[in-house]
Parts: C-alpha cells; structure tokens; sequence
C-alpha cells in the first residue's frame, strides 16, 4: 500500500464579512492527506459552516477570505481563489435541505451535478453516477431515483447525493452534515459505504458535523471548533478522555445512563391501553401481530425502530390523527374511536407531542401565545396567573431570558424545542410523546434536550413514550421498550435485557448501530 499523500494544507485561513463584528472563521489551518478521514465537530457559529462555503466555492456578497491553500506538490495560492470552484474537490450535502427541486425526477438532478463538475454530456454523467451507485454496498437501486426527491425520503437521497459525489472521482469530498437528520443504522451503512469507497480510491475526507459518532466510526482526527477558533484536535480516544477541553467534553457526554435506578413500572390505572392495534397501510396485504400494550402514570416506554418500522404511524394513531385498520385505543379510560373530532381535541390536551419538527409550533404566534394557550380555554385562567405558569416553564428550559413578545418563527431550533418542552410543563399533560425532538441539533443542543425531558419525567411524573430509532436515546429516557419492524412489533422488554441480548436481527441491527461495544463491534 502506498504512503500517503498530502492533498490539500491550509494556512491561517480567515472568512469574515463586510460589518460583522468578528471573523466566522480565523486564524485555520488544516492538512489533508490521501485516504485520511478529518472530523470538524462544533456547533452552529464554531466556524465549520464558513470552510464548508469556501471548500465548494459557495462564497456570499460582502465575504472576505485570507490565508493560503495549497493542494498537492502545487505552489500555495490564495485561499480567495476557492471560491471559483476546484474540480478535484466533492460535495456531499445534507439531504434534508432544500437543495433539490422537490418535484423533479432526482436521477435527472444527479446526472446534472455530475455533468456540471465534470464537464461531461448528461448521458455520460448519468451513466457515471449510476456506476458510482452500484459500486456502494447497501445502497438503494438506481430506479428509486426516477422518482422526485419528495418522494423518496431523506434516507434514500443521502445515497444519491454520496453516489453524485463519488461519480466525480474527486480527490477531497467535502461532507457537510450529510447524516444529520438520519437514524443511526442509516448513518452507520452509508459511513461504511464511503469508508469502502474511501479505502479503494484513497480519497481524502472532510466531514463536518455536531455529533462525535461519526468521528467514532470513521476513526477520524478530530478537529473542534468554537467561534471560529481551533479549541484543539485530536483522536477521538484522546479527546473523550478527561484532560480534554471543558467545551470538547460537551460534545463527548455519554447519552446513556449505565448505573442509573430503574424507574419502576408505574402507578394507578393505565394512562394508555392499546388493544390489537394493526397499523397495516391501505392494500396493504401483509400480515401483521396486531399491537397491544399499557403504559402507567410515571412509567417510561421506547419505541424504537428505523425508518419504515411504523413508529410514526402508531404516534399518528395515538394521538388521533389517524383511525387504525383494527383495534382499540383507551386513553384516559376513554375509548378515543368512539369519540367525535371535537371531543377527542379536548381530550387530545392531556397529550403533550414533543417533537424534532420546527413547524409543529405556529409561526404566527409569540412565546407567551405559544405556553399560555393550552390553559387558556380549559381553566380559564387570569392573565397574572396565566403569566406565573408561563414564566415558570419557560425558566426551567432556560428561556426565562427569550423576549415573551418574539414571533415563534424567528427562534433558533433549539429554542423551538425547549419552548415546546415549556408548553408541555405547563399543560401538565398525563402523557408525553417525546418524538426525537433532538433530532438534527448539535451534541451539546441534544443532551440539554434530553436533560429537560428527564428533569419533566422526574418532577411531574406524566407517563412518557420515547419515540426514536437510537437506542443510547432509549437507554437513556426509557426503561422498557418495544422494538418494531414493518408495522410489527418484533420484540418487547427492559432495554437493559435488550441491549443484554437482544433475540431478534432488528434488534441486533438497532444495538449495533447505536451501541456497537454492547455487541463486540
């Protein structure tokens, strides 16, 4: 095997813009070498987002770069010169931003990526990409992709976008979050795809991202960031040890609990009852175990599952969205499939849905009309004490600071999120849906997620369903869990005996993705 190669050095690299009171960037510098993977791991304004621009040329009005580049054996050039664009470099984006045109057929998108960077005809580029495709294992088949992005799924157009990558035969691919939004076995099969590819064409590899997972499967050399500055870099073994940076250590948390109390099985009548449920899709002709279980005040259930597994659907369903094919739901000790839409809204407000979609909260309303407006109409509440409750729940998410009067719509979504677990507290809702409400956050973000959604278990004792494809997330805010695949339910239990020795594929897959060191790998 051949030694490395130097591919690109980068020299105090500075990015700015025109008025803006510092630099996004200053003072980088970075190498490069064939078949090397480098991780930049920070959070959103550490910096990563200003190279990740300046690497695909994407420059903005008013920006202003220093420092220098240099690829190769080839003499240093200013690093401005990026921003026209450099063939041996690929991008790989996140798939779930808007990048796409939602209702155009995606190969056609591809073929026009590759033919634009490789200044070749269409039918050669299609041609390229669809190779390209083909030599990544586990990926989807090339007819998948005549169909518009909007169909298809974020999962499935990650792979096209890596496979447009690739098809470039670049020397450098530039990854930009292009996991984020995935559930760890879709991340960690698409990881092992590039790693493959990267291991036969030697490839150099610069992914940026929020989370250290990635750098843990990559075995890559972590970069961290942090207002635009180096904090340091490292292994990630030297870097998840305790005489790392106080801020690298925010990233390196451990989101399971080893060690933690069971929480017991929960008290009084069941808060939820489902009895038989079949979540089998129209002409749908599969046979499924229909769903049956219970969950208690105070007690924490998991359902874990990828993609597909029909977790989603049995939250819809939960929540009254949408009417089973078969079966009972008893919330309340009330049957919800004989109520009307009327009556099972008032009762839907003992329901709190926390979830990982901003838009769930309306954009046209203020913080204060965001966490006042579940008490208004049942408890006909004053405006002082409306205010107290308010006030108090936005004080234990940490938003006491948040102006009352913003607009929803210009939050951050960390913001957005927290200010949904504050509405949930001051519902006092019987039971919480916590819908991966983490879910695309940077690692410090997700861990004060998961800290508030414990703190709202622990002190006012709702039953609680997690619902996420991440078993360290389960581990971490459940104890009992139910594992589906297809809209079944493929196996049920304390997560400890799950991890412990999980008896089904599905499960072992979901472990080892998540959890890998429970299953030797």
């Amino acid at each position: 095997m051949s030694a490395p190669q130097r591919l690109m050095l980068l020299r105090d690299i500075a990015v700015g813009r025109q008025r803006a009171h510092g630099p996004e960037l200053d003072e980088f510098s970075l190498s490069l070498d064939s078949g090397e993977a480098v991780v930049l791991l920070g959070e959103a304004g550490s910096g990563k987002s200003a190279l990740m621009r300046l690497l695909c040329g994407e420059g903005s009005p008013g920006e202003t770069v220093a420092g220098t580049v240099q690829f190769g054996h080839a003499p240093p050039e200013p690093a401005a010169m990026l921003l026209q664009g450099r063939d041996r470099i690929a991008y790989w984006p996140d798939a779930s931003m808007p990048l796409l045109s939602p209702h155009a057929p995606a190969l056609a998108q591809f073929a026009r990526i590759v033919s634009h960077k490789t200044r070749t005809s269409p039918e050669t580029a299609r041609t390229e990409f669809a190779l390209a495709l083909e030599r990544l294992s586990g990926a989807p088949p090339l007819a998948i992709f005549v169909q518009s992005p909007a169909a298809i799924g974020t999962a499935l157009l990650a792979w096209g976008l890596l496979a447009a990558a690739l098809a470039q035969s670049p020397e450098i691919l530039v990854a930009d979050q292009p996991l984020a939004q995935l559930s760890p076995a879709a991340a960690r099969a698409l990881i092992d795809a590039v790693m493959a590819e990267q291991k036969r064409l030697g490839f150099g590899l610069l992914y940026a991202a929020t989370r250290p997972d990635i750098a843990k499967w990559l075995g890559a050399r972590v970069v961290v960031l942090k207002q635009g500055r180096v904090v340091e870099e490292g292994s990630v073994a030297r870097l998840a040890g305790e005489q790392s940076h106080a801020y690298t250590r925010t990233f390196f948390r451990p989101t399971t609990r080893d060690g933690a109390q069971p929480r017991g099985q929960g008290r009084g009548e069941p808060v939820l009852q489902v009895y038989g449920l079949e979540l089998k899709r129209k002409g749908d002709k599969q046979k499924r175990q229909p769903l049956t279980f219970a969950l208690h005040r105070s007690a924490t259930l998991a359902l874990i599952g990828d993609d597909g597994s029909g977790r989603r659907a049995l939250v819809r369903t939960l929540a009254g969205l949408q009417r089973p094919q078969a079966g009972r739901i008893v919330f309340d000790s009330v049957d919800i499939g004989i109520l009307t839409q009327t009556m099972l809204s008032r009762l839907r407000r003992r329901l709190a849905m926390i979830t990982g979609d901003d838009a769930v909260l309306d954009p046209r309303l203020t913080v204060a009309d965001t966490v006042e407006e579940p008490l208004r109409a049942p408890l006909n509440l004053s405006r002082e004490l409306l205010a107290a409750y308010r006030d108090t729940a936005l004080k234990r998410v940490g938003l006491s600071s948040l102006p009352v009067d913003r607009p929803v719509k210009h939050l951050s979504s960390f913001d957005n999120r927290r200010l949904q677990i504050a509405r949930a507290i001051a519902a006092a809702p019987l039971l919480v849906i916590a819908d991966e409400p983490w879910r695309g956050l940077e690692a410090p973000a997700q861990n004060a997620i998961q800290d508030l959604l414990r703190d709202f278990r622990s002190q006012e004792g709702p039953a609680f369903l997690t619902v996420t494809a991440d078993f360290a997330v389960a581990q971490a805010l459940a104890d009992e869990a139910l594992v589906l695949e297809n809209g079944s339910v493929v196996e049920r239990g304390a997560i400890a005996d799950l991890l412990r020795a999980p008896q089904e594929e599905a499960t072992r897959r979901l472990v080892r993705a998540a959890l890998p060191e429970r299953l030797g790998g």
